[in-house]
């Protein structure tokens, strides 16, 4: 609640189920997007299942763990201690059984630090975690309209949405075209950051100059002359 409001909280679900079923059709029904996978079809199904948690959301909401904190059951007979106790052993026991059931990966805390400006995604696992770095200025705001909103936090969501791209065979021909302007160790997030564009023009939640402009103004430094970029990067 310190860092999302109910309003703004909501507000990124709409945004998140817009653009998923975006992200969706791109794959699916832009043609040079398409032609990269040998099953388009696999893409969309796993961007459609893809879990998105928001770390620290409320339990039992859209983006928050499904199950409710373990509290030991302590009664009021307990003391102190034998509370603590019953709850250490709760929370141990709460999260060994991750191991042994068929959790979902998001059923468990984030891997990074909950307010790293990042995100994340298990291709095929079904599961993103989207941490609150990138859910507050100049990403989202309450008070950004909906072009603005899209085009920066909605950017990141359906970024990640759209690395199920992994999970399928590329086309190399295909993907060496659409993605000339880029290097090859690139090549995973540029089609990523390719996609999720796409999707946020397709929803009609921002115009193709809306979203240059915010992704620029996000992501896009002034560099000195004859800058140029770390050659084992991942990210374009």
């Amino acid at each position: 609640d310190l860092m999302i409001t109910p309003h703004l909280y909501e507000r990124l679900h709409e945004v998140t189920e817009t653009l998923r079923a975006a992200v969706a059709h791109v794959v699916q029904n832009t043609a040079a997007v398409a032609a990269v996978f040998m099953s388009p079809s696999a893409v969309a199904s796993k961007v459609m299942s893809t879990t998105v948690r928001i770390a620290g959301a409320p339990r039992g909401t859209w983006a928050g763990i499904p199950y409710d904190f373990p509290d030991g059951e302590p009664t009021s007979d307990d003391g102190p201690m034998l509370m603590a106790v019953k709850a250490a052993k709760a929370m141990y026991t709460s999260r060994v059984d991750l191991l042994f059931r068929a959790a979902n990966v998001c059923d468990g805390p984030p891997v990074y630090t909950a307010m790293e400006a990042n995100a994340y995604i298990y291709p095929g696992g079904d599961c993103t975690h989207v941490l609150l770095g990138v859910l507050r200025k100049p990403f989202a705001d309450e008070r950004y309209d909906n072009a603005s909103l899209a085009s920066r936090a909605g950017y990141v969501i359906a970024h990640e949405l759209a690395h199920n791209s992994l999970v399928t065979e590329w086309n190399t021909a295909a993907r060496d075209s659409l993605l000339s302007r880029y290097t090859a160790n690139l090549h995973n997030e540029a089609i990523a950051d390719l996609i999720s564009a796409l999707a946020i023009i397709h929803s009609g939640l921002a115009t193709a100059t809306e979203v240059c402009d915010h992704v620029s103004q996000v992501w896009c430094a002034r560099v000195p002359m004859g800058y140029t970029p770390n050659p084992s990067a991942s990210h374009p």
